[in-house]
């Protein structure tokens, strides 16, 4: 190999996530789909013959889009990858690396205390 020609990667683009409104990676996709439905529920809601008031209208349409963003900045922006995933399955089955406080008996083993 000769040591004096330069070695530039031709695909940088590659190694990039990339970034869209803020948010690293494809992130930012939930948020123009939501944005999309909040867009469509605000249609129905506005040519319905409903007794809402406009800004009850406008509030509930906003609803999916400030849900996935919330859920995006909170869970998966500037985190470790599957950092949502593990935080709820931690929330669902307890501590999975450390052992129980207390260890329940099994209670056909005889008690010795008694």
């Amino acid at each position: 190999m000769n040591e004096t020609l330069i070695y530039t990667d031709s695909r940088p683009r590659a190694k990039s996530t990339g970034h869209a409104f803020g948010f690293e990676g494809n992130l930012g996709v939930p948020v123009i789909i939501s944005s999309m439905l909040s867009v469509l529920l605000l249609t129905w809601l506005l040519h319905g013959e409903n007794g809402m008031p406009l800004l009850a209208k406008f509030l509930l349409a906003l609803f999916p889009t400030v849900l996935t963003t919330a859920y995006i900045v909170l869970m998966r922006s500037r985190r470790p990858p599957r950092f949502d995933l593990d935080l709820f399955a931690s929330w669902v089955n307890g501590r999975s690396f450390q052992p129980a406080r207390i260890q329940p008996r099994h209670p056909f083993v005889p008690n010795r205390n008694r």
